[in-house]
């Protein structure tokens, strides 16, 4: 089993990457993200959906989502929400290397660094060849990720972070293989005991990395910004915005 398939990953690690005012965000940022693509309506993939705080968000703007995440445990918060509301949301168990459906959405999103898991970047290269595959034609696909420029300017080997239960996430970070990677190593602190402790890498993309991959999958048209906003991607960059056009 890989990192990101293990349930209890989630399950501890939610309060620190789910609070309440980052689902909140989602609202906003997703009314960025239709004003960013041009897409008003029509079919969407929300690609490593997580607790559905996008799904959710974009099918009470009245598009017909299909939220895909390989984790039992998070699509049962984004059922549980969308339930709530009366959301009509198709919620699929399965991985982002095999999900494919040819010429089906309008937009995909893949938001919040849920990108570059994978071990071997052809891994990586697959699920955006499986998104480019599940566009239609004229279709968007909206990435958003901790760039290498915005992560280079900002790291830190060690984080922080405390719930108001006194909870402790201690994060270490080291920098891999040339810059290609970030290894992590998340501690989760109750009662000044380590309850539980994870390690992993993921991959990190330069804007023109991205830019090379998305091409190389089919894309076209480009275009880079630094926040979900639509700011410049440059020094006051904080995020990697990438969007591209399915031609």
């Amino acid at each position: 089993m890989e990192w990101f398939e293990e349930e209890d990953f989630w399950r501890e690690l939610y309060p620190f990457m789910f609070p309440d005012s980052r689902m909140e965000n989602a609202e906003e940022n997703s009314d960025s993200i239709i004003e960013l693509t041009g897409i008003t309506e029509g079919d969407v993939l929300d690609l490593c959906c997580g607790p559905g705080r996008f799904s959710n968000a974009i099918a009470r703007r009245g598009f017909t989502v299909t939220g895909v995440d390989c984790t039992e445990y998070l699509l049962s918060m984004a059922r549980r929400r969308a339930s709530l509301e009366n959301l009509s949301v198709e919620w699929v168990l399965e991985d982002m290397r095999s999900f494919i459906r040819p010429d089906s959405f309008d937009l995909t999103l893949c938001m919040f660094t849920s990108f570059g898991y994978f071990d071997k970047h052809e891994d990586n290269m697959k699920v955006l060849h499986n998104i480019r595959r599940s566009l239609r034609k004229g279709g968007k696909f909206i990435l958003e990720i901790m760039g290498k420029e915005v992560l280079a300017s900002i790291f830190n080997s060690i984080s922080t972070d405390e719930l108001e239960d006194g909870t402790l996430l201690v994060q270490k970070h080291r920098i891999e293989d040339g810059w290609r990677k970030i290894h992590n190593e998340w501690l989760i602190i109750e009662d000044d005991r380590v309850k539980n402790r994870w390690k992993f890498s993921h991959w990190v993309y330069s804007a023109a990395e991205m830019e090379d991959m998305l091409e190389t999958a089919g894309f076209s048209k480009m275009q880079i910004y630094g926040n979900i906003h639509g700011i410049p991607y440059d020094s006051d960059a904080s995020r990697l915005v990438v969007i591209a056009a399915a031609e």
